[in-house]
């Protein structure tokens, strides 16, 4: 398997298109055998604008074969070079545990173990388990960490789409949140989390958006919408007037090419054909080291395993999700929708008998209490009539109930503040 390292660092030096591996996600770790030669091409790729000749890196490393004129295509070769990398972390796991746990148990005990594993690591959802932390005695490594976290803020926090909530929640969203989005049925809720995630994206955090009830067309579309201010039902019909076409084309071609470093993976039905579970999503992350955000725009959409009823298995998967969000150090946004029965108990219209916008109070969830318990921040939606108001819900600062008012025109991808909030 290793001659498939080989052949991908030979192709992408023969057809000069280093940034054809962002597009795979292929990273250094991939590279078991050869990673120097990996990073001696990125980083002559990064200094000179294209990839070295093949008589520079042949010179250089005597470990790398030059292959030319592979004719595998890129797609092939990335996907098995990731199945190795797969099976590779498989086997490592199971070689560092399996020694131990063959000193410490016998006979049926000791097969039962590895069955366990085994079947863990074919479902791709193993839950790691840490020891604890000694607090008594790690006061250097607690201050080492302030530093870091010092020097390293802005990357450890990604802003959201709202100064004001950016701001009452501390600087954005922590990596490794469990984020909550409630609202009542089409309030625009899904809108909403994907301007958080294209903000996201545009302030280069990677994101996997997970949207079961869009096609990747319309996700697709949505997204170009909320960053190039396009109009969304020209957008769907393919009739936009000549000036926007011509403006389309050129921040299509311009922004989105192979060059892009940072990853938005978008995932619907039609990548889904066995549904969205916590084996796809830790699987998805596990190829997919640089994403940083992910949303799963209806929790109810999801498939809940387990045999105690579909509440205590939609809770499960609440509490695995808070799991994977902590493990691999993603801000996960959970998009659910509160009952019907919720609005029509907040509904209230003022003295000219207009609808009033009042999003649901934290108590107002649906099929389980887990997504509210689980979730460390919680942010309830409404919208009506152009005017969206979000209410802070649930969070550790002390900024619990604050709401901030929305001028919404989704049309034209145009959400913003309405107004200057005082913060003191």
């Amino acid at each position: 398997m290793s001659m498939i390292e080989h052949q991908i660092l030979s192709k992408v030096i023969e057809e000069n298109n280093f940034y054809i591996l962002n597009k795979y996600n292929i990273k250094e770790q991939d590279f078991y055998n050869i990673p120097e030669v990996y990073s001696f091409i990125k980083d002559y790729n990064k200094e000179h604008g294209q990839v070295p000749d093949f008589r520079t890196v042949v010179a250089r490393f005597e470990s790398f074969n030059y292959m030319p004129e592979v004719v595998d295509s890129f797609g092939y070769l990335a996907k098995a070079l990731k199945n190795a990398t797969a099976k590779r972390g498989a086997v490592q796991l199971l070689q560092k545990e399996a020694g131990k746990k063959y000193e410490e148990m016998q006979g049926i005990d000791f097969i039962n173990w590895m069955a366990n594993e085994i079947n863990s690591i074919k479902d791709m959802a193993n839950a790691d388990s840490y020891s604890g932390e000694m607090y008594s005695t790690n006061g250097r490594e607690r201050w080492q960490a302030y530093q870091d976290n010092k020097e390293k803020r802005t990357f450890k926090f990604i802003p959201t789409p709202y100064e004001s909530l950016t701001k009452w929640l501390g600087g954005g969203f922590e990596l490794g949140d469990y984020v909550l989005l409630q609202a009542y049925t089409n309030r625009g809720k899904s809108w909403i989390g994907s301007h958080i995630g294209v903000t996201a994206y545009l302030h280069g955090f990677g994101v996997l958006h997970y949207s079961p009830e869009l096609s990747k067309i319309q996700q697709m579309q949505r997204n170009d919408t909320l960053i190039g201010h396009f109009n969304n039902v020209s957008l769907k019909l393919g009739k936009l007037d000549e000036q926007s076409e011509a403006e389309y084309e050129t921040f299509l071609t311009t922004h989105f090419t192979e060059a892009n470093e940072t990853p938005y993976i978008i995932k619907t039905m039609e990548h889904l054909p066995n549904g969205l579970s916590i084996d796809v999503i830790e699987a998805d992350l596990q190829a997919n080291p640089d994403i940083k955000m992910v949303i799963i725009d209806g929790f109810n959409l999801m498939s809940h395993k387990g045999k105690d009823g579909n509440r205590n298995n939609m809770s499960n998967t609440s509490r695995q999700l808070r799991q994977i969000f902590g493990r691999h150090e993603v801000v996960g946004l959970v998009i659910h929708q509160t009952p019907t029965s919720a609005e029509k108990e907040n509904k209230e219209d003022d003295e000219t008998g207009a609808r009033m916008v009042k999003p649901p109070e934290i108590h107002q969830y649906s099929e389980t209490i887990a997504v509210i318990q689980d979730a460390c921040t919680i942010l309830s939606y409404d919208h009506h009539d152009g005017v969206g108001k979000i209410l802070l819900s649930k969070t550790r600062t002390p900024n619990v109930g604050k709401e901030l008012t929305l001028h919404c025109d989704y049309n034209y991808g145009y959400i913003k503040e309405a107004s200057a909030i005082d913060y003191i």
